[in-house]
């Protein structure tokens, strides 16, 4: 009987083994994803309007078989794209934190980064010019980050905002913090931009004031409110910066000249105008304006100024004025007037040096100039030829400091100087070049040797600036 019973368990346990197992337990194998970080960048650099774009797929295996994939792609913790390839078209400026997201239906893996979204207008030459019949154009060369220079590009203004018409004749530009201010004749107006994008912020005009034709603008780079912007007849106008307005200027009331200089390197901006009517500086310090005329007149009315510029740095400033055809030094002291240190009164003029400079050639008010107070001289320029007068000399060079002679008829039409003084950046046309004829020089401050040139790279170039971040 214990036979039988043993006979039934064994063939029991036979009949088991002879079932089928449908679990997946050590059959069926996870394919885990994987993404090889390591030979992907952990930052990317792209400048604004460029295009970021990566393919994952190279950098994707699966453990096992390869299963189907799906993507997300987040900027900014927000959804992107499902795409195996992202193409991003990189409009705002900043850094973003970027992250890939690759599944199969086992798993999961994750790929984080950055993009940094730069401006291609930083830091770099800024060139305003004019096309011969009135076109404007902003032509910019950016400094990279290793100090390099990189190339102009033109047409910057219409890049960067398509469909806006800009008027025509163009005739300064300033700097303001992060915005960049260009004032135009033609449909008088002043445009105001982005420094950094170069895209429209704000157009100014000013309707109700019939002589309102902006040639110059004097605007310190800073987050001051107001500017002044002068006009062709000579009349002063307050320009609300800020507010985007045109205003009557309450405190300079008088006819001015195109010729002027500013200083804002001390706690107020001052800005030197020239008096036309009373021949002589107008000192206005953003609050009052002073014509100078406390102890006699610093210049008669047979005086016409032809410049003003920095003379010691952050010190004082020299006026070079014409009288029956010969050219006078003036420097004066930043605040014009001597004091008394215990009353703190106006007790006299506070000149540096006064004299007649012999002239040949022949200085004029509208020859391209700037100067540089750390090497004590004054550039200016006459047809092709640069020439470089300092300021202890009592004549005008004779012999050229640099002449333009790679192209012909070439004729310069504006100056600057780099922000430490080692380079001076001129401006150059040629009349007879259709098309974009405008060219630029380098040239080193202290030696005169030419460090580079750009070829067709503007029209007749109007103003050229150093644009600091």
């Amino acid at each position: 009987m214990k036979w039988k019973y043993l006979y039934i368990w064994v063939i029991g346990l036979l009949a088991i083994g002879c079932f089928d197992d449908d679990t997946t337990v050590d059959t069926v194998r996870i394919s885990e994803v994987a993404i090889d970080t390591n030979s992907l960048q952990k930052e990317y650099n792209r400048d604004k309007n460029q295009t970021l774009v990566i393919d994952i797929t190279p950098y994707v295996t699966q453990k096992e078989k390869d299963l189907p994939l799906t993507f997300q792609w987040d900027i900014d913790y927000k959804f992107y794209s499902d795409s195996s390839v992202l193409y991003l078209d990189c409009q705002e400026l900043g850094t973003f934190p970027m992250r890939v997201k690759v599944s199969n239906e086992h798993s999961s893996a994750f790929y984080e980064f950055k993009l940094h979204v730069n401006s291609p207008y930083e830091e770099g030459i800024a060139v305003l010019s004019e096309g011969s019949d009135g076109t404007g154009m902003l032509s910019f060369m950016r400094q990279m980050a290793d100090g390099t220079m990189g190339n102009f590009e033109t047409r910057c203004l219409t890049t960067n905002n398509p469909g806006e018409v800009f008027p025509k004749s163009p005739t300064d530009m300033a700097k303001r913090a992060s915005q960049l201010f260009i004032s135009y004749k033609d449909d008088p107006s002043i445009y105001i931009v982005n420094a950094k994008t170069f895209e429209l912020e704000n157009i100014v005009k000013a309707p109700e004031f019939s002589d309102f034709l902006p040639v110059a603008i004097m605007i310190p780079d800073n987050t001051a409110r107001t500017a002044i912007a002068l006009s062709e007849n000579g009349k002063a106008y307050n320009l609300a910066s800020m507010e985007g307005l045109i205003l009557t200027h309450t405190t300079l009331t008088s006819t001015y000249s195109s010729v002027k200089h500013d200083y804002f390197g001390g706690y107020n901006p001052l800005y030197y105008l020239w008096d036309t009517d009373l021949h002589t500086i107008c000192y206005y310090n953003g609050y009052t304006v002073d014509n100078c005329t406390k102890f006699g007149a610093i210049w008669n009315e047979n005086h016409e100024v032809v410049a003003i510029f920095e003379n010691e740095k952050g010190s004082s400033f020299t006026v070079l004025t014409r009288k029956n055809g010969e050219i006078w030094k003036t420097s004066l002291g930043n605040y014009i007037y001597l004091q008394d240190p215990d009353t703190y009164q106006n007790v006299g003029i506070d000149y540096r040096d006064v004299q007649r400079v012999i002239s040949n050639p022949v200085l004029k008010k509208e020859d391209p100039k700037v100067a540089s107070p750390s090497f004590q001289c004054l550039f200016y320029a006459q047809g092709n030829k640069i020439y470089c007068w300092y300021y202890s000399s009592t004549s005008f060079p004779t012999e050229s400091w640099a002449t333009i002679d790679d192209i012909s008829n070439a004729e310069i039409t504006t100056m600057a100087i780099s922000p430490d003084e080692s380079q001076v950046y001129v401006g150059a046309y040629r009349s007879d070049e259709s098309g974009e004829n405008g060219y630029i020089y380098i040239y080193d401050t202290r030696t005169g040797r030419l460090i580079n040139s750009y070829k067709n790279v503007a029209y007749k170039p109007i103003k050229i600036m150093y644009k600091v971040k």
